[in-house]
């Protein structure tokens, strides 16, 4: 058997710590891929902190601080109608909403209608929740109105079919009144309809008689 050669043994070395340091730089691309994406899901509980901390007790917010989260971080000053648009995506089922019944809601839930403002006012004060991703739009079929649009709580899946269900409990109260308000618009007229009906009777009483 033939003895390797000092030559011959550096270019073993140089071939293994070469395949050695490909393994190594693999090792290290996998690492950060996976550093990559814990970061990110991090980031995404940052986000579900932001929107859920309203909702935690006490004990809950300390043990969210200890891990890094700084409640002050996730509290931000929303405008009144952004704020009442989260409260109302928050209360609905599967949380998610087509953005004219969102609308809709946010309206009926005012006392004085002088408070609300027009659609297209609520639509430029909720932006804040959707460029904080505190909510994700999806937007309706081409050539349908934005009113069509679904919104939803970001992290939770969107169904259309859902989306009656979510708001119908909360719609009741708003469909009541304005059953209660159709009432007393078409009342008027069934009372105009009566006198009519009265004066062709007097009429034609009249003409009985003459004859």
């Amino acid at each position: 058997m033939k003895t390797p050669s000092i030559v011959d043994t550096l270019i073993q070395n140089i071939t293994t710590d070469q395949e050695l340091l490909k393994d190594a730089d693999a090792k290290i691309t996998q690492a950060k891929e996976e550093k990559a994406t814990v970061a990110d899901r991090l980031k995404g509980y940052r986000k579900e902190a932001e929107v859920f901390l309203k909702y935690a007790n006490e004990e809950q917010k300390k043990q969210i601080e200890a891990l890094g989260f700084d409640s002050s971080e996730t509290k931000s000053s929303l405008n009144d109608v952004a704020t009442k648009a989260l409260n109302i995506i928050m209360e609905a089922k599967n949380y998610s909403l087509t953005n004219d019944e969102l609308y809709t809601i946010y309206a009926g839930s005012h006392e004085n209608p002088k408070e609300v403002v027009n659609y297209t006012a609520f639509n430029i004060k909720c932006r804040p929740l959707f460029n904080s991703q505190r909510l994700i739009r999806k937007k309706a079929a081409e050539g349908l109105s934005s009113r069509e649009d679904i919104i939803s709580l970001n992290g939770t899946s969107i169904k259309k079919e859902d989306v009656k269900d979510g708001v119908q409990g909360v719609k009741e109260t708003s469909e009541v009144k304005d059953d209660a308000k159709q009432s007393e618009k078409k009342e008027p007229v069934k009372t105009i309809a009566l006198k009519k009906g009265t004066l062709k009777d007097k009429k034609d009483d009249t003409t009985a008689t003459k004859k």
